[in-house]
């Protein structure tokens, strides 16, 4: 069973970045030569998980994560020229909200209290890949990991939020749970998904690690809905993006620098790296 919406669904289409990634494209094409506006609508698709993402460090009053949104996406706007591909700009986004990984402060009642001590890629991939829906290769793009590894850190995050220890269990019951971490996320075919729940239909920690986030699941949905910005907010936003931008230059590669990342987006500006 997985908990992601179905391919087919409207709730997967609708307004997701999967589907807009070609309008995405192309306003941020138009961005890169100057263009405020196109920006704002293409930054307008991360809002949401940006807004998440602050909310999850600690900024839980709307008005400051506001602050927080339009600060990031200014710098974004500075080096744009860097990017080429929507998956340049993605990874720009997980490089700026690394740098802020520090500034968590964020304390929760039951049963959220842990996600206040979770780390820089446990967050990132809470609000891209289980908020967000974002495919394995976006995550792969953004956090430049291997698939293997990017399975496994989801699998640590649901471990990590339900307070399961893998770890305490044998390595045959580890590997299950990875697999099933991976079922959950809709990343195993139809036969080694039903290999796989014969194997652990007696399996009781593997059992309960799959109840248990299921269940966690769930209060996720409803603290999720608190993090969202109001209609309201989300014009305000973009207002100020497009205010604030119309007086702020970028900084454009070295040729050198431009071509390397049109193959491959390595050459990030020195500042963004160093913090």
């Amino acid at each position: 069973m997985s908990i992601l919406p179905a391919k087919g669904s409207k709730l997967a289409k609708d307004n997701s970045i999967a589907a807009n990634r070609n309008k995405i494209r192309g306003l941020l094409r138009k961005a890169s030569h100057g263009n405020v506006y196109a920006f704002t609508q293409a930054s307008s698709f991360y809002f949401e998980i940006l807004s998440e993402y602050f909310y999850l460090l600690g900024f839980t009053d709307p008005r400051d994560r506001l602050f927080e949104v339009r600060n990031l996406l200014a710098e974004c706007w500075k080096y744009l020229p860097y990017t080429k591909r929507v998956s340049d700009f993605e990874r720009f986004l997980q490089v700026h909200l690394e740098k802020r990984d520090a500034d968590c402060c964020l304390d929760l009642a039951e049963p959220h209290q842990r996600l206040g001590k979770i780390d820089h890629k446990i967050r990132f991939l809470l609000v891209t890949r289980i908020f967000g829906h974002w495919s394995y290769k976006s995550l792969q793009l953004a956090l430049r990991c291997k698939k293997r590894e990017l399975s496994a850190t989801l699998m640590t995050l649901k471990s990590e939020l339900v307070g399961f220890k893998p770890q305490m269990l044998k390595t045959h019951e580890q590997l299950q749970i990875l697999r099933l971490s991976d079922l959950l996320e809709g990343e195993l075919s139809a036969k080694s998904a039903l290999k796989l729940e014969q194997e652990i239909a007696r399996q009781f920690h593997v059992l309960q690690f799959k109840a248990d986030w299921l269940a966690y699941r769930c209060e996720l949905v409803e603290l999720q809905q608190k993090m969202k910005l109001s209609e309201e907010e989300t014009a305000l936003l973009k207002k100020s993006i497009n205010e604030q931008l119309k007086e702020e230059p970028m900084e454009h590669p070295k040729l050198s620098d431009n071509i390397i990342n049109q193959f491959s987006f390595v050459r990030l500006p020195s500042r963004i790296l160093r913090g």
